[in-house]
């Protein structure tokens, strides 16, 4: 199997850093050094090149726990800022020229996140006694359970049903309830927060928060505070210092330059590609397959336009390699 260069993430430094042998391999763990630009650099290793949506369970989790650990020994002597896991290209030369394209933006998030970690919480109770808990302080699951034990066997599905809604209720108020508690008093430490989605219905809390790692002692001490405060009705597990994985992890996008082409074809560009010539030759197919032109329908002609278009803005914007800074709350759901 040919290799490829595997790109663990991005440290400031200008002279070349050798970290061993305890990257992603096949056989032996491979060897973990830098390629740079400026005063930046990628950690990368020589892996085999493979693509990870088609590889089995068992060898994506292996080389997932190498990624992180990799990042983490890094990060012992320096700020890294993680790559998605997974990101890989050809040659060397590839990293390079993704390293100069986003210098700016790289150079920017290192100095942003330069003395700050990440730290995880997840806080989660005892489902029985939560449960326990709730039918004691709610008067109406009470009122409810009494009438269902009266029926017996004669009780109607109906009412077991608004029992199971009233439970759901209450637990999802009693979470949110938790989940302001926690929040007001870690964020106090904090620079930036977020939110996870929950696990299952044991899981209370669950965060990501970035804060001075100077700050990691005083953080530690409000979880124990907070245990205090809630009497131990909840469990608290901090995971970390972890590098910025929620705030700011580095995507390496490359755009296929048959896509140009294509995208060109489609759009009825044959001259100098610029943003003018690509915004009047949309806006003329738009005239005519938008779908409001259509009466309302959903055009496939027109989708097939909007992509080429982006694809080329894109191009005009970036090139066709450059780094983009994932942050988990604004790709998924904002706070």
């Amino acid at each position: 199997m040919k290799n490829g260069i595997y790109i663990y993430g991005i440290i400031q430094t200008s002279e070349p850093q050798d970290f061993g042998a305890m990257g992603i391999g096949d056989n032996a763990a491979s060897h973990v050094l830098t390629v740079g630009f400026k005063d930046i650099a990628a950690v990368i290793s020589s892996t085999p090149l493979v693509v990870y949506a088609s590889l089995g369970k068992e060898k994506v989790l292996k080389d997932l726990a190498t990624h992180q650990l990799v990042i983490e020994k890094v990060m012992e002597r320096f700020t890294i800022l993680p790559a998605k896991f997974g990101t890989m290209v050809k040659t060397e030369k590839e990293v390079i020229e993704f390293l100069e394209n986003g210098y700016a933006l790289l150079s920017r998030n290192l100095h942003q996140m330069a003395g700050k970690i990440e730290l995880d919480v997840v806080a989660c109770w005892e489902l029985p006694k939560a449960l326990a808990a709730i039918s004691r302080q709610n008067a109406q699951i009470q009122a409810k359970q009494q009438q269902i034990a009266r029926e017996g066997e004669q009780g109607r599905i109906e009412d077991k049903i608004m029992l199971g809604q009233l439970i759901e209720q209450a637990l999802k108020a009693e979470k949110a309830r938790y989940q302001q508690v926690i929040l007001q008093m870690l964020k106090q430490e904090t620079l930036d927060t977020c939110l996870h989605d929950l696990a299952n219905d044991e899981m209370v809390f669950n965060a990501a928060f970035l804060l001075e790692k100077k700050k990691e002692g005083s953080f530690n001490q409000a979880i124990q505070t907070l245990d205090q405060k809630l009497e131990k009705a909840l469990y608290f597990r901090v995971v970390g210092p972890l590098p910025p994985y929620s705030f700011s992890t580095i995507v390496f996008e490359s755009i296929d330059p048959g896509r140009i082409e294509e995208a060109k074809k489609t759009l009825g560009l044959t001259g100098e590609l610029t943003d003018k010539t690509l915004h009047d030759a949309y806006y003329q197919l738009a005239k005519i397959y938008h779908p409001d032109k259509q009466g309302g329908a959903a055009s496939t002609e027109f989708e097939r336009i909007h992509t080429a278009y982006r694809v080329l803005e894109n191009f005009l914007e970036h090139g066709l390699v450059f780094a983009e800074v994932y942050k988990w709350k604004e790709d998924t759901h904002e706070q």
